[in-house]
This record gives structure tokens, C-alpha cells and sequence, in this order.
């Protein structure tokens, strides 16, 4: 017996990508949450593939509501539509690389974030790298980091790319490439810190000299400083404190203090808790209870000196009766100490870091939101 065909409704399908779109940026936070553990993830996931399925059923409706969407300012819809489009409706490599050639520099990102999401086989399919050189330069950087996300980039493409004019195509290469040292010493700053954090990835003492050296230039480097958190050494900590000090790189120490999760350099941020600035207060005040907890409230009965600093008086109220040998991030042990399927994402990725193994190989290519800028981002950034 034939099946009745039901009519595609358009407006389901689009709800379908918007919720995706808004699932993207869900999905985003939650893999650097603090709280949420990695099954929660994958639930979060189900979620993702159940309305990829319903767009699924829309076939062609479906491809054409997304190919409509491409156009447009949000990039998580772009990210959302994009993956669409591709995965369902497999455009020929011409077509594709003319539409990417049309893409803002701004909503690049969106296309990087559609295309790590899709299979290893379908990129080949859509974007050969035989003919890469004959890009314009925003089809090479999207291109560049697809290759790279899906290891698709041989060490003698690279080597051809990273010669590129175009920063953004040698940041795209140096986000992913091992191989990327040449572009440690190059003239932009975003490149450089791709190519310090591949060689982070490939060779964590190797970067950790690097960093140690260009923390103790004039001024820091601030993406050195992120480096010395995620992956230094207790000692460490000192070069992190005397960035402190520098206006410029006040905040990415302070960020970098956070990662390392010593609770001892709490002494050191305590004064920042009453900087004018307010930022700078904030982001004190955050990475001040990671490291050793909320400082408790002034006791009526034991009013504060007239001289001295309120917060530090406080903090030597609490100090003894810590224990500040054991590191803390966001005021959890580190490395996390309990049962394992309860360990929170950003610890996860925290291990991973440091640690290459298979199970979270897919979770070190990640990086949380305002990483190479230096400092956290409150938004949600696709292809980063």
C-alpha cells in the first residue's frame, strides 16, 4: 500500500534551523562549562541530531530554506543553515567555493564552524585541496581551517600556505598545523597565537620554553601568559604575577592565574579586588573565588583598620584556615578527584590539554570563546 505523502511545511523547517542555530550557541558554552558534565553534553547533542533529522525529512524544502538563510548577519544561523545545505544538499566544489567567495571576512567563521561539523569524506567531496591555490583569499582561510580541523592538511600544503598575504589564510593554517613554527615569529598577533597553540598541542614543553621567554619580554607576550596557566608549573605563577602590575596585560594574567589553580597566588589578586578599574575588579573577583573561595563578610564585631586594604584584612582573616596546596579551578580540586562522570566539561577539556588521548582528541581542537584574544568572551563565538 502506498504511504500518503505529507505536505512539507515550510515554517516547522525554519523553526528546525532556527532552534538549531540557538542550540549551536548552547552547545558552544556547555563544552567549557563549569558545571555540566560530558553526559549532559551528549544529551544536549540529541537534542542538536533530532532537529537535524526534521530537517531531514523536509529533503529539498529544507535545502532550499537553508541556501535562503545563508544570507544574513547572525552567524549561528549561518553556521546552523550551512551545515544544512551541505550535508543534505552536497553542492558541486564551483558552486560552493562561488558562494564562499561572496562571505564577509566578519561571517567567515560561520562556514569554519559549518564545515568542522561535517563528515571527513564530504569535505573532500566539496572542497578539494588539489586546487586550493587558486582561491580567492577568503575561500583559502575557510578551506585552510576545514583541511586542517579534518587532517586533510599535508605538511608541504601548509608550507605552500603559510606564504599566503593574507593573515587570515596563515592563521587558518597555524590554528591547526603542527607544523606551524615559522609563523611564531609572524607580523600579526592573531597568527601568532595559533601557531604558539598548535605548537602547544604537538609539543606542550616546547611551547612552555617559548611562553617562559616571551612572558619575560617587554611587554609580556598575553597569549604566553594563557599558555603558562593552562600548562605551567606551579613556579610559573611568578612570571604571571609580575604581569600584573602592567596595565596591558593585567587582565590576561589575572585569566592565566585562574587556569594554573595554585590557591596560594590568591594572595596576589587580592588587592585587585578594589581596583578602580572595574573589569579588572570583576575579573578579580572571579578568579579570586576560583582559586580560594567568596571572602567571607566583614565582622561587625572586628571593625577593619583605618590603614590597610579592607579585602586583604579580610582575606588574612581567612587565609589559615585554608588549605593551599591543593590546586582549585573555579573551586573545585584540580584535577577533579571525584567520581569521573561527574567531572565538569572545562575540567575535561582542562585534562585533555595536557594530556593526548583518544577519548578527547575531539575536545582538544577546541577552544573556549575569546581564547586568542586573551581574555573570556561573553558571547559565543563560532570557528574560533
Amino acid at each position: 500500500m502506498r504511504s500518503v505523502e505529507r505536505p512539507v511545511i515550510p515554517n516547522v523547517l525554519f523553526e528546525h534551523l532556527e532552534e538549531l542555530g540557538y542550540l549551536f550557541i548552547q552547545r558552544r558554552k556547555l563544552l567549557f562549562s563549569s558545571e555540566i558534565p560530558l553526559r549532559r553534553l551528549r544529551l544536549h547533542e540529541q537534542r542538536i541530531e533530532a532537529h537535524l533529522d526534521g530537517l531531514r525529512v523536509g529533503e529539498a524544502a529544507s535545502v532550499q530554506i537553508a541556501l535562503e538563510k545563508l544570507v544574513g548577519d547572525d552567524p549561528w544561523l549561518i553556521t546552523a543553515a550551512a551545515r544544512v545545505w551541505l550535508t543534505q544538499g552536497e553542492p558541486a566544489p564551483a558552486k560552493l567555493i562561488e558562494l564562499l567567495a561572496t562571505v564577509s571576512p566578519d561571517l567567515s567563521i560561520a562556514w569554519k564552524e559549518a564545515l568542522r561539523a561535517i563528515p571527513t569524506p564530504l569535505v573532500q567531496k566539496v572542497l578539494p585541496p588539489k586546487s586550493a591555490m587558486d582561491f580567492p583569499p577568503v575561500v583559502q582561510a575557510i578551506a585552510a581551517d576545514a583541511w586542517g580541523w579534518h587532517g586533510l592538511l599535508s605538511p608541504g600544503f601548509a608550507a605552500e600556505l603559510q606564504m599566503s598575504p593574507h593573515s587570515a589564510v596563515r592563521f587558518s593554517v597555524a590554528r591547526h598545523s603542527g607544523g606551524a613554527d615559522k609563523l611564531l615569529g609572524d607580523t600579526d598577533p592573531m597568527v601568532r597565537r595559533a601557531a604558539l597553540w598548535a605548537l602547544a598541542r604537538g609539543s606542550a614543553s616546547r611551547a612552555l620554553d617559548y611562553s617562559r621567554q616571551a612572558a619575560r619580554s617587554a611587554p609580556p607576550d598575553l597569549f604566553a601568559l594563557r599558555i603558562l596557566g593552562l600548562m605551567g608549573e606551579k613556579s610559573d605563577g611568578r612570571l604571571l604575577v609580575s604581569a600584573l602590575s602592567q596595565p596591558t596585560t593585567t587582565l590576561p594574567a589575572l585569566w592565566a592565574l585562574r587556569d594554573l589553580a595554585h590557591p596560594e597566588y590568591a594572595d596576589h589578586v587580592v588587592d585587585l579586588l578594589e581596583a578602580k578599574n572595574e573589569d579588572v575588579a570583576a575579573a578579580a573577583r572571579e578568579v579570586f573565588e576560583s582559586l580560594a573561595g567568596p571572602l567571607p563578610p566583614p565582622d561587625p564585631q572586628a571593625p577593619i583598620p583605618s590603614s590597610g586594604s579592607p579585602a586583604r584584612y579580610r582575606w588574612q582573616q581567612m587565609r589559615g584556615k585554608l588549605d593551599l596546596n591543593n590546586r582549585k579551578l573555579r573551586g573545585q580540586p584540580f584535577p577533579w578527584t571525584s567520581d569521573p562522570a561527574d567531572e565538569p566539561m572545562e575540567l575535561v577539556w582542562r585534562r585533555a590539554c595536557v594530556s593526548a588521548k583518544p577519548e578527547t582528541d575531539w575536545l582538544r581542537r577546541e577552544v573556549p570563546d575569546g581564547f586568542f584574544a586573551g581574555v573570556p568572551s561573553p558571547v559565543a563565538v563560532p570557528g574560533e
